[in-house]
C-alpha cells in the first residue's frame, strides 16, 4: 500500500526536538516490528520554502489500512493500495 502523509508546516514533527525524538521512536526498526508492518520505502518532500507544507510518501507492506494508520497514531493519513506496473501492464 502506499501512503500519503500531508503535515502541515505548523505541525511538522522536524520542528521540534520532542518531535524529532517523536519521529525517531516512531520508525525505530523496534517499533516497525511492533506494528507488524513492513516499511519498503519513505520519502519526504520538506520545500526549502519555509512556510509551504510538507508531504510524506511511503510504502507500506501491511495486512490491512487500519495496521497503517494505528501505526501513525493522530496523524491524518491518505492509504492507496498500489500494485507493480509490471501486474498493471499485463491487464491492458
Amino acid at each position: 500500500m502506499k501512503l500519503h502523509i500531508l503535515i502541515q508546516r505548523a505541525q511538522c514533527p522536524l520542528l521540534s526536538p520532542e518531535g524529532k525524538a517523536m519521529l525517531k521512536q516512531l520508525f525505530s526498526e523496534q517499533n516497525i516490528k511492533n506494528a507488524g508492518i513492513n516499511l519498503a520505502a519513505a520519502y519526504m518532500s520538506c520545500p526549502q520554502d519555509t512556510a509551504a507544507d510538507h508531504k510524506g510518501f511511503f510504502t507500506i507492506d501491511a495486512q490491512n489500512p487500519e495496521a497503517i494508520k494505528k501505526f501513525f497514531g493522530p496523524m491524518t493519513v491518505e492509504v492507496r493500495p498500489v500494485k507493480p506496473l509490471s501486474e498493471v501492464a499485463k491487464t491492458l
